[in-house]
């Protein structure tokens, strides 16, 4: 059996722990894992057949997505070729737009707009917080505390369209709820004395969070809605309670490897041979 895990050719240095972990996770198991990178894809359509490949012409089993490409995973699943996260994930995770527009009557959120790169007027009082629409991992996120600012922030996220919200009333901490398939395997609280992203690789610092019911439900209805692999769906802190703020598709999982025994990749893979039987 092979399988592509598929990287932008840019994120690979940065994730090569995580990379490492899945080429021995394979190798355990008998599996052939083959690092491969969005630029080297081939697919389309050929003798009106859809076909897919590497720049060698192998063809994967089954892809573990690490990049946001929702194209290539709607066209692998077309061909019959199982995808995790798969496309619905990615479609829906990977454009905030689109998630809070999914959740908003199922769990509390900040107040979310969604803009225009050309927008000339904030919709919130200052602060706010200026996210690019299909941003990740804490990067093309800006605080604007004035008019300037805020048209800045925009210029730096175009041609990205964006979400703006009032910014929170606990800023530098998040709580980030680990989800495998239909189960919970981790939940960390995040925190920044510097800065009002809580992200770990952004310098932040993390330990074990413990759960309580009211995150448990909201945690619930959101995996509810979705076939996960594996996600990470984070909580900001706003007005004493915890609200929504989104999900990760290619979730960082560097901190189940700090503070826990679990080989995540291990799992990852393990749920994945499952699932295809």
């Amino acid at each position: 059996m092979n399988g592509w895990l598929v990287y932008e050719r840019d994120n690979i240095q940065r994730n090569q722990f995580f990379v490492d972990r899945w080429m021995q996770a394979g190798a355990r198991r008998g599996i052939a894992l083959q690092l491969v990178t969005t630029d080297v894809i081939r697919m389309g359509v050929m003798d009106g057949a859809l076909f897919l490949s590497d720049a060698e012409g192998n063809v994967p089993d089954f892809l573990v997505m690490r990049a946001q490409y929702q194209r290539l995973s709607e066209h692998a699943e077309q061909m019959g070729i199982p995808v995790y996260n798969n496309a619905r994930v990615s479609r829906f995770c990977n454009d905030k737009r689109r998630t809070h527009q999914l959740l908003s009557s199922l769990v509390p959120m900040m107040d979310t707009a969604f803009v225009l790169s050309e927008t000339r007027n904030c919709p919130f009082p200052y602060p706010v917080v200026v996210k690019a629409s299909h941003a990740c991992g804490g990067r093309q996120v800006h605080m604007a505390k004035d008019d300037a600012s805020f048209r800045a922030a925009l210029a730096a996220l175009s041609p990205d369209s964006a979400v703006v919200q009032p910014l929170c009333d606990t800023p530098g901490r998040d709580v980030r709820v680990y989800v495998l398939g239909d189960r919970i395997v981790g939940a960390m609280l995040r925190h920044s004395e510097s800065d009002f992203r809580s992200n770990v690789g952004l310098g932040g610092g993390s330990r074990p969070y413990e759960m309580d019911d009211v995150l448990l439900g909201h945690v619930d209805r959101i995996r509810g809605l979705f076939r996960f692999g594996l996600v990470g769906v984070d909580f900001l802190f706003d007005k004493g309670r915890l609200v929504f703020n989104e999900i990760e598709d290619a979730v960082g999982t560097r901190m189940l490897y700090m503070h826990t025994d679990r080989d995540i990749a291990a799992d990852y893979l393990d749920f994945i041979l499952a699932d295809m039987g």
